[in-house]
């Protein structure tokens, strides 16, 4: 009997020695996390800036085209008289005065700068101080619109005392009914969940307080381990005992995550309420309190924007408890239960950019990882005026075509487009349209949606023979070969297929020139077929182009799908003498005190030679004086301009890219579920192009340079061949250095008179 009792007085002692260590390691960790844990404050969520790039000024400026008074209008700078301070600016016949601000960024102090003006274009540039010339100067990056506020925060922090009580009784109801009367954990929560767990068999219920939740969200990770439940217990009882309720739930309320505008994450009831009705908090209704609280369960899942079916019926169950507590009348209750969710994205939080945006902190994500540091700077390529321009050009251009075509109308879906504008030399994104309205519809069409590319693959099966020529004689080709234009009739795998011309028509024997200008499928499948399409898939690869490419020959029409960005960047190496840019949204981002985080690499490769390229520039010049692309010339465009339209099999997809030296655009136009518009790209995305370009493209813009190894020669165009005086026509054309042809028109005759001044060394 001693012997069991001195056991069991053994087992007691020590039993009560590890409960009393245990106790003594949660009071440790009870006082560090009482010493550790802070409840965030308003102050401490330095805003995340997103700046646009900063625009140069410099002699050869078109004060119109560039849109400079109209940038210094939004940077808000103020019309003066006279100019004495920074931030103003004055107008003259030959002059524009500015008083540029200081770069804190760029570590540059503010300077007073007179421009001088000759025929609209910028002379010089002159140091009002130092009465020097200056080579150039740039006005200070824009901030992107959209960061609410003064301080342009992305979170609003509302502080307790002006959060409507209505929201606060809401969120207790769904959330923690006992928060008032707990300590942190509710055991009764918590009996209550695990009896509803066990009861249907499986987890429908938590128990976790709203203290518990923001612990979690504060200082732990979301995995779920039991080690991870009872530090966050601990936490909940520590701030339980540090601060009142009041702070606890301010700090919920501002801290809970609410969902995604786009890429980015809305944070607390204020931003909610901004971001998805375009109200103040306290101008909510009691259903769109109810949306807002029924969020928490699952952001995402009840999305309004992404999910408004679950929207509803989680807003619902929301009101069915308010109801239930005697917290909302029976009229009230069934007034708004069938109001629908109206979701109204307000055009303040947008930016000028939103599509632009998402695509920007995505870049930025797929960089450096998730999350953004708070107080970061991301400093973009975005130039808002021209993006401006590319928003105004698509959302008129649609209207017109709806006006045009009424059919385009009397469908559920609205006809979509999206307007893209790189630099053609550095791949910078300088404007971004992704679709109409960007409130209705999130999907970014200018880089999410993939469609078939059509006749813009035509280019890239020249440019390929043209390669060829250089490379391998016989195989290649160059803008006068003669390529038929005749019924022909391929075997494949999959069987048999005759391609047809769009105008059903054939046209028999035409130069590579023609057969591009006028978009002629034959004379493109026979030349694809004829450099094998291993060769023209590497060129497309080269040229940027990522989806599936098989290895059929209806690939030459654009079978394949791209997305807009893929394409319009393909041709902007060929206005960049071969020289493929990935495209880029960013040039740094950087911590609040200046340091650099992340600045992307630029991704460059010669996709093809200089030579080639001007070559097929050349061409793709013919498509917009005399080609598919003539109608710009119609509707006012001016200035050297290469370009191509685009039509995809059964009309569903409606392209135009073109470029100049410094820029390339490109517009699509089409639905969303790929019903035919019945336009060809001429007749819908065409116009569209040439109302933006106008605008950015000088009548004296710079022609393209021509590369060494480029040589030009007389030919007649019907037959290929030198041009004699015989010849009824006569055109000038290029060619790479050796594949120029050397045999005078056999068809008209002639070509002595040219053969002597040949030897003669005259020609």
């Amino acid at each position: 009997m001693r012997s069991g009792s001195r056991w069991t007085r053994r087992a007691l002692v020590g039993s009560g020695a590890l409960l009393g260590l245990a106790c003594l390691a949660l009071a440790g960790y009870g006082t560090m996390l009482a010493t550790s844990l802070a409840l965030p404050k308003s102050d401490e969520h330095p805003p995340l800036l997103i700046y646009g790039a900063p625009f140069l000024l410099q002699p050869g400026l078109h004060v119109a085209e560039s849109g400079l008074l109209d940038r210094l209008h939004r940077l808000g700078y103020q019309v003066v008289s006279m100019v004495q301070a920074p931030g103003e600016y004055a107008v003259s016949g030959d002059a524009i005065d500015v008083y540029l601000r200081a770069q804190d960024d760029a570590r540059t102090p503010a300077r007073h700068v007179t421009l001088i003006v000759s025929e609209g274009v910028v002379a010089d540039i002159i140091s009002v101080r130092q009465r020097e010339s200056l080579p150039f100067v740039s006005l200070e990056p824009p901030l992107l619109s959209g960061m609410r506020g003064s301080s342009r925060q992305v979170r609003e922090w509302v502080p307790y005392a002006h959060i409507p009580p209505d929201l606060i009784k809401t969120v207790l109801a769904v959330e923690d009914r006992r928060f008032f009367s707990h300590i942190g954990v509710d055991p009764v929560a918590i009996g209550r969940a695990l009896w509803a767990n066990i009861t249907r068999g499986g987890v429908v219920q938590g128990g976790s307080t709203i203290t518990q939740q923001l612990a979690k969200n504060l200082f732990y990770s979301p995995q779920r381990t039991m080690g991870r439940k009872l530090r966050e217990v601990m936490a909940a009882l520590v701030m339980e005992c540090k601060y009142r309720k009041e702070e606890i739930l301010e700090s919920y309320l501002n801290e809970i995550y609410l969902g995604q505008a786009g890429s980015v994450s809305i944070y607390g009831v204020g931003e909610a309420a901004h971001r998805y009705f375009g109200k103040p908090l306290e101008a909510l209704s009691i259903e769109e309190i109810a949306l807002v609280a029924g969020l928490i369960k699952g952001p995402n899942t009840y999305s309004p924007t992404k999910n408004p079916e679950y929207a509803t019926q989680r807003r619902n169950v929301v009101l069915r408890r308010l109801h239930e507590e005697g917290m909302l009348s029976d009229e009230t209750w069934v007034r708004a239960v069938n109001h629908p969710v109206q979701v109204a994205l307000p055009q303040d939080v947008l930016t000028d950019a939103p599509y632009f945006v998402d695509y920007l902190l995505r870049q930025v994500e797929e960089g450096t990882g998730p999350g953004i540091p708070e107080g970061a700077r991301v400093y973009s390529t975005l130039d808002v005026y021209i993006q401006q321009l590319a928003t105004e050009a698509l959302l008129k251009g649609l209207a017109k075509l709806e006006r045009a075509y009424p059919a385009l109308k009397e469908v559920e879906s609205p006809l979509q487009g999206a307007v893209l504008v790189l630099d053609a030399r550095t791949g910078h994104v300088l404007a971004m349209v992704g679709g109409r309205d960007y409130r209705t519809s999130q999907f970014n069409r200018a880089v999410q949606a993939r469609r078939q590319a059509g006749s813009l693959f035509k280019p890239f099966v020249y440019l390929t023979a043209f390669e060829a020529a250089r490379d391998e004689g016989a195989a290649g080709l160059t803008p006068v070969t003669l390529l038929a234009d005749e019924p022909v009739t391929f075997e494949s795998g999959g069987g048999s297929w005759s391609p047809q011309n769009y105008d059903r028509q054939f046209h028999g024997q035409v130069t590579v020139r023609a057969a591009l200008e006028q978009s002629l499928n034959i004379p493109a499948v026979r030349t694809a077929q004829r450099v094998g399409m291993a060769r023209f898939n590497a060129t497309l690869r080269r040229f940027g182009i990522q989806g599936a490419l098989p290895e059929n020959l209806s690939v030459a029409l654009g079978s394949a799908s791209v997305s807009l960005l893929e394409i319009t960047a393909a041709y902007g190496a060929l206005a960049h003498e071969g020289v493929a840019v990935r495209p880029v949204a960013l040039t740094n981002l950087a911590r609040e005190s200046g340091e650099t985080l992340w600045s992307p690499v630029l991704d460059r490769q010669q996709a093809a030679s200089a030579q080639a390229a001007y070559l097929l520039t050349s061409l793709l010049k013919g498509v917009v004086d005399r080609g598919t692309g003539a109608k710009a010339r119609s509707l006012g465009l001016r200035g050297p301009v290469a370009g191509k339209t685009g039509t995809t099999d059964g009309y569903h997809d409606a392209w135009f890219v073109g470029y100049t030296p410094e820029f390339v655009i490109g517009v699509w136009v089409g639905f969303d579920d790929e019903r035919p518009i019945r336009l060809t790209g001429a007749q819908a995305a065409l116009p569209i192009w040439v109302d933006l370009a106008r605008r950015l493209i000088p009548e004296d813009a710079q022609d393209f340079e021509m590369p060494p190894g480029i040589v030009s020669r007389a030919v007649d165009p019907r037959t290929g061949q030198l041009a004699t005086s015989q010849c009824p026509e006569r055109a000038t054309e290029v060619f790479l250095e050796g594949t120029e042809p050397e045999v005078f028109c056999e068809v008209h005759g002639g070509g002595l008179w040219e053969r002597i001044k040949q030897t003669l060394g005259f020609s």
